[in-house]
């Protein structure tokens, strides 16, 4: 399946697009560019993902990028998700998103590490600079 097929299947019909109330964190992240606004639900148990939700309102790319990726970080070490960059996105989804998208294929990962940040109790927010490659 080409990345753009993937896109759309997964903007079609997000997995793990719902409000988890019993969250262990929870972060909201808005990108003024493209105002793509996502809220990332973690479950987190000993330091590893064991749920991940998400909401908001996202253009095509960021919705399918958030449902992709989001499935695949489940059951993964906390300190793990800190180390991801745009290379995830392009090992996982393709790097034939256009430029214009670029930030958009991003914010999901910028919100779901600044989640980690948070419940981690870090004194340190990222941002896209963080996260390109």
């Amino acid at each position: 399946m080409s990345s753009a097929d993937l896109i759309i299947e997964y903007s079609r019909n997000p997995s793990n697009k719902e409000i988890l109330n019993n969250a262990t964190i929870r972060y909201r992240e808005a990108n003024r560019v493209c105002a793509d606004v996502v809220e990332v639900f973690l479950i987190i148990e000993n330091d590893i993902l064991t749920k991940f939700s998400f909401d908001g309102y996202m253009s095509i790319v960021a919705t399918a990028c958030v449902s992709i990726t989001g499935e695949l970080l489940e059951w993964w070490k906390i300190d793990d998700i800190l180390g991801l960059n745009e290379a995830f996105i392009h090992e996982n989804i393709g790097n034939d998103i256009s430029p214009r998208r670029r930030y958009a294929s991003l914010i999901w990962l910028l919100a779901i590490k600044n989640a980690v940040h948070q419940y981690k109790q870090h004194d340190k927010k990222e941002d896209f600079s963080d996260i390109e490659v």
